[in-house]
């Protein structure tokens, strides 16, 4: 979880006494930019390592948007453990042929001992045993362990800082010489 604040919203409000409410909606705008490309960012160094795609990461990665009374914004990434599937997997129909999967970018596909492919649940499973039963689904890591990396996670603050410093002098701009 990543949380944005403005730390001098205070002396902010006091420069602009006269319009102390349309100050918190501009500062309040700006922190929700800020984490809507914090959310961006996550995504794109996200799949600079991994295997994965957007709409995957997008999904998991939440945001609770700033109003002018809380002056913070909120960027969450939940959710399990993905099903294999979702990464680099051969082949991708159940057949005879060795199921490989490959999660991180750079390497090759490993072959997985016992994987075989169920098209009805469109994961990989293995056997546990020598037996047909029981068998395992096999996941891959969850968006939110793929986003606490620390280059990911040091990516995204950044932006998010560097966003909200731009974005807080356009709307700042904006409320005092129109446009």
């Amino acid at each position: 979880m990543i949380q944005i604040n403005l730390q001098h919203a205070d002396q902010l409000e006091r420069l602009f006494e006269r319009t102390p409410r349309e100050a918190r909606i501009v500062i309040s705008r700006a922190i929700n930019r800020a984490a809507t490309a914090a959310r961006a960012r996550a995504s794109q160094e996200i799949r600079k390592t991994y295997i994965i795609r957007a709409s995957e990461i997008k999904d998991a990665i939440k945001i609770d948007k700033s109003t002018p009374g809380t002056l913070s914004a909120e960027i969450r990434a939940s959710g399990p453990t993905l099903p294999l599937m979702k990464f680099d997997v051969t082949p991708k129909k159940p057949n005879d042929a060795i199921v490989r999967a490959r999660v991180k970018k750079g390497g090759s596909r490993k072959p997985i001992q016992q994987g075989f492919i169920v098209s009805a649940y469109n994961n990989v499973y293995a056997r546990t045993g020598d037996s047909r039963y029981p068998i395992q689904g096999l996941y891959g890591p969850s968006v939110a362990q793929m986003m606490g990396e620390p280059a990911v996670l040091r990516s995204v603050v950044d932006r998010a800082h560097e966003t909200l410093d731009n974005r807080l002098e356009h709307e700042m701009n904006r409320l005092l010489y129109g446009g």
